[in-house]
């Protein structure tokens, strides 16, 4: 059964449904009967339908920002598995100033109870190239309003209230070629977008509204492909740099490889030092003695601050860095993808059984605590 559109009565609509079946409805637009206005409504629903095939050349979307950028439509890794997981999509307004159009779509669906689910409302830009309409990123055009500085591999973006800390972008470059070297990689140059507030950020990729938007301003950042994106933490924001730098060159890793090995190497994650995190697990587990770490890996978030694959995945890493170097610490990121893989690696590198995991943990927290346990990366 498909989902439907929650609608408000004041809307007129119209519905068409694809071959895939993906829905896709329109709030009455004002000049829908302007051939251009036609051509960039069916522009959008070819594009909608075609994003089972993600990776190839697609003709809906600009050719050069596809030579440019392999992930080329920027809003589409902000969720899991992707932006187009299949909601309904509803065009809420199509704009045109006479040189280009913006199409503003919401993501969403009505519930059972009838309340609406909205995922996302987000933009896009679209205009000729080559004497044909095609889909942009909107962030190319909306970026323009920021301050531009490049600084060695790095192209920063941000508002004009940031002063530029240069020294800071200096230490992103070092970092760059530190890690590049010890993962024995090509490093890449990157654009990254900084404001004090992550719905910022958001704001000029393209979105008016995201799943989760609001709450208290605290810093938080991401990496997606090319790209970082960051607010509060400035211009040197290490453990998003190393996921641009190594991530790709390193895929068969658990998630927990992945972001123990860039919290220890950076030194930090959403804004905490490592020994932050490891007192803050430290604490939390001293007060919860019922928790079973030998099942490691059911465990997610601690706190909107911290997570246990933040914590602990970078306490292992940190125990086989002291163990056996960078080059055991490589054999931990080709160990494999799954649970059971990650398990088997903590013994075999470690010498530690999922079934000792727990007292093992708790007592490596203690001693990283209690300052007991010093090294140097």
């Amino acid at each position: 059964m498909k989902n439907q559109i929650f609608l408000f009565s004041i809307l007129s609509i119209f519905t068409l449904e694809s071959a895939i079946g993906q829905n896709i409805t329109y709030n009455q637009l004002m000049d829908s009967t302007n051939v251009d206005t036609q051509k960039v409504i069916k522009l959008f629903e070819n594009y909608i339908r075609s994003r089972e095939d993600t990776l190839s050349f697609n003709p809906y979307w600009s050719t050069v920002e596809q030579k440019d950028h392999e992930y080329f439509d920027f809003l589409e890794s902000e969720f899991k598995p992707s932006l187009y997981m299949g909601f309904p999509v509803h065009v809420l307004s199509v704009k045109n100033d006479g040189s280009e159009y913006e199409i503003k779509a919401q993501f969403t669906f009505c519930q059972e109870n009838q309340v609406p689910y909205v995922l996302a409302t987000v933009n896009y830009l679209v205009k000729k190239e080559n004497g044909e309409y095609k889909l942009f990123n909107i962030l190319t055009k909306n970026r323009q309003r920021w301050q531009f500085q490049r600084v060695g591999l790095i192209s920063y973006y941000y508002p004009d209230y940031h002063e530029f800390q240069l020294d800071r972008a200096e230490e992103a470059n070092q970092f760059i070629y530190k890690i590049t070297d010890i993962f024995d990689v090509v490093p890449i140059s990157f654009e990254y977008y900084m404001a004090g507030d992550y719905d910022e950020i958001q704001e000029i990729k393209g979105f008016d509204y995201y799943i989760g938007m609001g709450g208290r301003v605290k810093p938080s950042g991401k990496a997606a492909y090319d790209k970082i994106y960051c607010a509060g933490l400035g211009e040197n924001y290490l453990h998003e740099i190393y996921h641009v730098q190594i991530d790709q060159h390193y895929p068969n890793k658990h998630y927990w490889v992945t972001e123990g090995v860039a919290t220890f190497l950076s030194g930090a994650s959403r804004g905490k030092p490592l020994d932050w995190h490891f007192k803050r697990l430290h604490k939390h587990l001293q007060a919860n003695p019922e928790l079973n770490l030998n099942n490691l890996l059911d465990y997610v978030n601690l706190d909107e601050y911290t997570d246990y694959h933040y914590g602990i995945g970078s306490l292992v890493v940190k125990r086989i860095y002291e163990k056996g170097g960078w080059s055991l610490v490589k054999k931990l990121m080709k160990s494999g993808q799954s649970k059971e893989d990650y398990y088997k690696a903590l013994e075999d590198l470690l010498g530690v059984s999922q079934s000792e995991l727990n007292e093992y943990i708790r007592e490596q927290l203690r001693l990283e605590s209690e300052g007991s346990r010093h090294s140097e990366k």
